[in-house]
């Protein structure tokens, strides 16, 4: 299992790795474009497309990194333990194994090895739902600006379906299975967790029940992440349809009043808002 899960973590960073650059690809050819920042669901402040790209690439970067700590989870050669208590009367070198499996260094003493499973299997599906829930989170946004009140993108229709019976709808299907996919994967860390919750020490069939959640969140993830690196390319910005009100500069207008006037920031919030308002001349 430690051998197929740095295999696993080892492509699960490579494809992360593209999406991120898939995300500095759509910030470099269309990052100029403005677009309104959002907070509570309503225009904020000014953003961009660089931005908005570039802070889902910076948090994935993150994820990456973690997905990498936890290979050292991986790294103990468990070998030699046999169900536990190791392999009495035979003089097995487990530093021999070791070596030719290239892990890092052997797990001691031999009772650690079965009180450690599903550790690492949890701690990488606890990035995985991390990882997951930032892709759903960018599918959500692209979702948004996809639809007709927005308009902000178009979508190739290589990433779109058509509707089974309203002819003038194409639906972002694919991204909308993006948004659900992390709740299929934080119920296996839930299910993964709860196997080994209070399993006494020794070796247990129930650990065999890690593997199902376990395989079946690397593969969603997997498949997620070569949906995003192939599609977002094709998420095209329409500039025409993007209007940043007003209202959106609100914060900067009160900060030059703070630093031209010397205002309290309370005052310079209040003069903002009522000028907006229309209470002022």
């Amino acid at each position: 299992m430690r051998l197929y899960l740095r295999d696993a973590i080892t492509e699960l960073a490579a494809a992360t790795t593209r999406v991120i650059h898939a995300l500095e690809h759509v910030a470099t050819e269309q990052g100029a474009i403005a677009l309104p920042g959002y907070t509570h669901m309503q225009p904020a402040m000014p953003s961009s497309v660089a931005l908005w790209a570039r802070g889902f690439a910076t948090e994935l970067d993150d994820d990456r990194a973690a997905l990498k700590r936890v290979h050292a989870r991986t790294e103990l050669n468990p070998l030699g333990s046999a169900a536990g208590y190791g392999v009495p009367s035979l003089p097995l070198d487990r530093e021999a194994t070791r070596a030719a499996l290239g892990f890092e260094r052997t797990q001691e003493p031999v009772t650690a090895v079965q009180l450690s499973r599903g550790k690492a299997e949890s701690a990488l599906l606890f990035e995985l739902a991390l990882l997951t829930g930032d892709l759903g989170r960018l599918a959500a946004d692209v979702l948004l600006f996809y639809t007709s009140e927005f308009a902000y993108v178009a979508l190739p229709a290589e990433m779109t379906t058509g509707s089974s019976i309203m002819p003038q709808k194409r639906n972002p299907d694919v991204f909308e299975l993006v948004r659900a996919a992390p709740a299929t994967v934080t119920g296996a860390l839930t299910e993964s967790l709860g196997i080994i919750a209070k399993l006494p020490s020794g070796y247990h069939r129930d650990l065999q029940r890690l593997k199902a959640p376990l395989f079946r969140s690397i593969d969603l993830a997997e498949d997620v992440l070569t949906i995003m690196a192939h599609a977002l390319p094709g998420v095209r910005f329409q500039p025409a349809n993007i209007t940043l009100g007003p209202e959106l500069y609100a914060a900067e207008q009160a900060n030059e009043l703070v630093v031209k006037e010397g205002l309290p920031f309370r005052e310079a919030y209040r003069r903002v808002a009522a000028r907006l308002r229309g209470e002022e001349s």
